[in-house]
């Protein structure tokens, strides 16, 4: 049991620290300018500077009325789909609707890793129950489970180049649980190696 035990905690650790140092980078030292910055087009400008969904959802309806507007005019035009979709307003239009897309998409990630991560911290708490009152294996297999748990939804993410803010919540939230289980990761480890010697004979 005591050699599984090292064996899990220095991966868990290696795991840990490691993408932690990753959500350090991306948050406050991965370079984030262009030289190509000062040629966005300005739905891009736009899309940057949004600083909530109503915003974006705000932007997008303004393009898709002029979109709506479009189609009316070239009801009768022998132009494919294909050609009115790749000029404006259409371009703009599907931009938004992307960034309103992966703005939802991330509020939904944000809510997952919080649901998850307690989960997983539920499966902890339970591996240490069990391990001190119950069975020493069932407990570290709630253990291993809850850890792992809580190290694959705290995992690294690649930027986002889009509409920033909600990107920047769930990347504060998983590197904030990431340290959180990181600790919680060491603290277990010292608790259970005294808790080991107090039984040695």
């Amino acid at each position: 049991m005591k050699h599984l035990q090292t064996t899990l905690f220095v991966i868990a650790f290696a795991i840990l620290s490691t993408q932690s140092f990753r959500h350090v980078y991306v948050k406050w030292i991965e370079p984030r300018s262009s030289v190509l910055d000062a040629y966005r087009e300005a739905v891009d400008t736009a899309i940057a500077s949004a600083a909530s969904l109503d915003e974006l959802v705000a932007l997008y309806q303004r393009a898709h009325a002029l979109v709506e507007e479009a189609d009316k005019d070239t009801a009768t035009s022998e132009e494919t789909r294909f050609e009115r979709h790749s000029k404006e307003p259409y371009t703009t239009e599907a931009k938004l609707r992307d960034e309103v897309q992966g703005w939802e998409s991330r509020t939904k990630q944000l809510f997952e890793l919080r649901f998850f991560w307690s989960l997983g911290l539920l499966g902890v708490l339970l591996g240490i129950w069990c391990y001190k009152r119950a069975n020493p294996w069932l407990g570290m297999a709630g253990i291993i489970t809850g850890f792992s748990e809580m190290a694959y939804w705290t995992s690294p993410l690649a930027r986002s180049w889009g509409a920033a803010p909600e990107f920047e919540r769930l990347l504060s939230h998983k590197l904030v649980l990431s340290l959180l289980t990181w600790a919680l990761l060491v603290t277990l480890w010292l608790a259970l190696d005294k808790w080991g010697k107090t039984r040695s004979p």
